[in-house]
Order: C-alpha cells, then sequence, then structure tokens
C-alpha cells in the first residue's frame, strides 16, 4: 500500500481492507496453467524473413548476414566511386577522335589516347545487342 493513501472497499482490487476480505464472497477458484506444446527451434541455417527498415517490404536473409534493409534499398545506400576518383572529383581526358576528328572530353583515361573515338563514332561501331529469345505462350 502506497503510504498517505486510504484502502478501497473494492473487493475487486487487490487494496481492499483486511475486514472487507473476511466478509467478502467465496473463495477464489485457482487458475489452472497449461504449458504450450513444444515448438521445436527454428533450424538456423535456414534463411530468415525480415521487413526493410526504409521501404517496409518483405526480404530473406541467410544466415549470418545481419541486414535491415532489402537488397535494392541497401545498394541504394551507397555511393559508389568510378575508378580513378578521389574525394568525389571526376577526371576528364580531352581526346581527337581517331575516325571523325571531332574533339570531346571523356570521363575516363583511354588506353591509347590515339585510337579513341568520341560518342557518336563509338555507338556507330559497337555491335549491336543481341535480342532476347521470346517464348510463345501456348
Amino acid at each position: 500500500m502506497i503510504k498517505g493513501l486510504k484502502p478501497s472497499n473494492d473487493p475487486a482490487s487487490g487494496d481492499a481492507a483486511p475486514e472487507a476480505k473476511a466478509v467478502a464472497g467465496p473463495a477464489k477458484v485457482p487458475v489452472r496453467l497449461t504449458k504450450r506444446a513444444s515448438v521445436p527451434p527454428p533450424d538456423p541455417k535456414a534463411p530468415r524473413e525480415k521487413i526493410c527498415a526504409e521501404c517496409g517490404l518483405h526480404f530473406k536473409v541467410e544466415t549470418g548476414q545481419k541486414f535491415y534493409l532489402c537488397p535494392d534499398c541497401y545498394r541504394r545506400s551507397f555511393t559508389y566511386k568510378r575508378k580513378g576518383e578521389k574525394d568525389g572529383a571526376r577526371v576528364l581526358s580531352h581526346i581527337t577522335c581517331a575516325a571523325c576528328g571531332a574533339q570531346e572530353y571523356l570521363p575516363f583515361l583511354p588506353d591509347d589516347p590515339a585510337k579513341a573515338l568520341c560518342r557518336a563514332c563509338f555507338a556507330k561501331e559497337r555491335p549491336e545487342p543481341k535480342a532476347a529469345p521470346r517464348h510463345s505462350r501456348s
């Protein structure tokens, strides 16, 4: 009991006065407790399902991984540095196109600047990508 508070006479609360308990009705019926059926622990090698902290999508995590972001959000959280970048500065190299003679800046250092092509000439000489095979729906 808290000091300074008077006990209540409500039999439902546990603060009833001792004389009120003796006058209150029959004794309480004991509660029967039963154990839950034993559930086997989850397989530690099985992938766990988690919810992404950023987008809220469900994703699976393999054993030993401690991700709180789905793979897409995890990839977006990094700023990837390109080869040759230092502190966010980009190196541009000035070239003269070997095919058309146009002068252009490239965001990388070519292996042989004398044989370097501008973007337009490179796009013309680049082989066409193979189309993905289409499957017929039967």
